[in-house]
């Protein structure tokens, strides 16, 4: 998974809990994303068989041109598209429904993948769920780490594995720290 961090010389680097934000009010998220893109996919280019997985942003999936801007990119680098996932949020759903799923639509057209990340912090329904029909479904870390103390937790994550298992979905589990939530989130039926 590739991850952006700010780092400033002499100072402590800028986590993009902060600075992302900032990028996607000012509207510097784009250039800022397709960067990012465009270096993980060169870094990752001869990776073998190895996915790579880059976050996108709301506003990234809310500009018409983001789905051109993609192909191009994996066009110049000749990254193979089949080994993209591109991980958005339920809030990139739940803002403009109807432009991200042209955007969803078309980039699938190139063989990128989509997966659901952070579920069960959101919005996302069982129908996004069936409307965007991502192929990956990312439990949230704090479903996971809850899930271990909590039966209500526990019955939540192992009910959204099985709906992403009747929608044909791959599951991970995201935050697993010990041998016990290991145990848990393989037993619930999570892929990673």
């Amino acid at each position: 998974e590739s991850l952006v961090r700010w780092d400033r010389a002499g100072n402590e680097p800028i986590g993009p809990d902060v600075f992302i934000p900032i990028a996607e009010e000012s509207g510097l998220i784009n250039p800022i994303g397709l960067n990012v893109i465009r270096q993980a996919c060169t870094d990752a280019l001869h990776w073998n068989d190895i996915k790579l997985s880059v976050n996108i942003s709301a506003a990234q999936l809310r500009d018409v041109e983001f789905p051109i801007n993609l192909g191009q990119i994996l066009e110049e680098v000749g990254f193979p598209p089949e080994r993209l996932e591109l991980e958005i949020t339920e809030t990139c759903l739940v803002l403009d429904p109807v432009q991200a799923e042209r955007s969803l639509d078309v980039i699938r057209g190139f063989g990128v993948n989509i997966a659901l990340d952070d579920f069960g912090t959101g919005y996302a329904s069982i129908g996004f769920l069936r409307m965007f029909r991502f192929e990956k479904l990312k439990l949230d870390r704090s479903l996971v780490v809850d899930a271990g103390i909590d039966a209500g937790s526990r019955a939540m994550m192992v009910s959204s594995i099985s709906v992403a298992r009747a929608l044909n979905m791959a599951v991970t589990a995201e935050g697993v720290e010990t041998q016990q939530q290991a145990d848990l989130v393989r037993s619930a039926g999570c892929d990673l």
